[in-house]
């Protein structure tokens, strides 16, 4: 029998990231369409899945500006949301980073997410970065976005200003945001599940050998809609930001079909790559 030791800080907050999105089983355009509604699923069919290869700096001269807006923030919210649940804000302090491998997603074979910096007026400053190589040739794909958020009394955060660097592209261009996008683009704060509930889902304790290092952790599984799929996640106390060193997905026949292992983290994420600040 595992003795139960509820750790510290980041103990419901993963997984009320899963649960209060609904993400266990959904796939990346069912996420898409939660988020920024039908028109952005739409979008996200058509270009997010080209991430990995060169088709997608070509297919992003075709759009209209709106399109580009709801493509680019409704690409950052999935890339927020990669692997099905919410790498919870509140666990990173300025400078924070953290870096995963990606199998089974089409939205890059690496992600990094930081958070740069807080202005004196309490807004945030976060980069997303999503890079593929190119199966043509071999060469590396390379997103960069960078986001500036408003925080709500409820936590909720409001997107105020964006920058991206789109694969193919030699420079960054601002991503015109409009008041009503503000109040549409929102990267929701997740309530927290009960001590009693996380008891029920933790399933043991293990030591995660990763590229990140060594990390004991907390294992936890939940059953998806109707036992289509399960989701497991690994959570430590090892002052990785958030907690979180790896996430699966298995099918109904327990087969994986995507994970995310950490690879690095530190705290010296504190220059923007795309001029937003100096």
């Amino acid at each position: 029998m595992i003795e139960v030791s509820m750790k510290s800080h980041w103990k419901a907050k993963v997984a009320a990231g899963v649960m209060g999105l609904s993400l266990v089983g959904c796939s990346t355009n069912q996420i898409a369409g939660s988020i920024m509604g039908n028109a952005m699923a739409t979008t996200e069919q058509r270009i997010g899945e080209e991430i990995g290869n060169r088709v997608a700096g070509a297919l992003l001269k075709d759009l209209t500006p709106a399109l580009m807006r709801q493509y680019t923030v409704g690409l950052m919210q999935m890339l927020f949301y990669q692997g099905g649940y919410n790498m919870e804000f509140a666990e990173y302090q300025p400078g924070e980073y953290t870096s995963w491998s990606v199998e089974g997603s089409d939205f890059g074979q690496e992600i990094v997410k930081a958070f740069l910096r807080v202005e004196e007026d309490g807004k945030e400053w976060w980069r997303i970065e999503s890079r593929a190589t190119d199966k043509s040739n071999n060469e590396e794909v390379e997103l960069i976005m960078e986001a500036l958020f408003e925080i709500s009394e409820d936590g909720k955060r409001y997107v105020r200003r964006v920058r991206a660097k789109y694969p193919g592209e030699e420079e960054a261009r601002e991503v015109p945001v409009h008041e009503e996008d503000a109040e549409r683009w929102v990267v929701y704060s997740q309530g927290q599940l009960t001590d009693e509930s996380m008891e029920g889902l933790l399933k043991g304790e293990e030591t995660l050998e990763t590229p990140a290092g060594s990390f004991a952790t907390e294992r936890y599984e939940m059953d998806g809609t109707q036992g289509v799929t399960s989701f497991t996640w690994w959570v430590t106390d090892q002052d990785v930001p958030g907690g979180l060193v790896a996430t699966e997905h298995r099918d109904n026949d327990d087969k994986v079909y995507q994970r995310m292992v950490l690879q690095a983290y530190g705290d010296d994420a504190v220059e923007s790559k795309l001029g937003v600040f100096e």
